[in-house]
């Protein structure tokens, strides 16, 4: 199989096509649906950098291989499609929590367990001390607090715009 050959032999090759490919399907989303679920994406973002952290200290995974820049170790998944993924999910299942809940939750469970031993197997990254059961929670809990966070912000922007109007609206003295 020459594809799995090359993606074995060139591993940063095939980083910046995931990464590419992610950010290439972004003008697909639609710029109104990617200005309204930006917030929560970029929650998440934030997390997932703090999880990054952690995971160098308390040695949960190694990445081996990365594009730049360089000092973020999962910059190509986080840029790529840990950004758009929510982008995706979020756009099509907002509003429906069970629905939301159920296709991250699959989402994860692919990531995980059969794309996660695909990665270890060509040379990406390697599990230490965190588990992939442990990994998977700690997916559906970050994926629960973006729509947690995208809840929180659309209602305080709702309000904000209420509020605005209310004062548009208003007499001047």
């Amino acid at each position: 199989m020459i594809g799995g050959y090359i993606v074995k032999k060139r591993p940063v090759l095939f980083l910046w096509l995931m990464f590419i490919t992610s950010l290439l399907t972004l003008p697909f989303l639609g710029w109104k649906a990617f200005k309204r679920f930006l917030p929560g994406t970029l929650f998440t973002a934030g997390i997932m950098m703090i999880e990054s952290l952690l995971a160098v200290k308390f040695n949960w995974w190694k990445i081996f291989k990365k594009i730049p820049p360089y000092f973020i170790n999962e910059f190509a998944f986080m840029a790529g499609p840990f950004f758009a993924g929510p982008l995706w999910i979020l756009r099509l299942t907002y509003g429906r929590f069970f629905l939301y809940f159920v296709l991250n939750a699959v989402t994860d469970a692919v990531l995980v367990y059969p794309m996660n031993y695909f990665f270890e197997h060509i040379g990406i990254l390697k599990m230490k001390k965190m588990n992939r059961h442990q990994l998977y929670v700690l997916c559906v809990a970050e994926a629960v607090l973006m729509y947690g966070f995208q809840w929180l912000w659309e209602n305080l922007m709702k309000k904000k715009k209420e509020e605005d109007e209310i004062t548009l609206q208003s007499p001047i003295p």
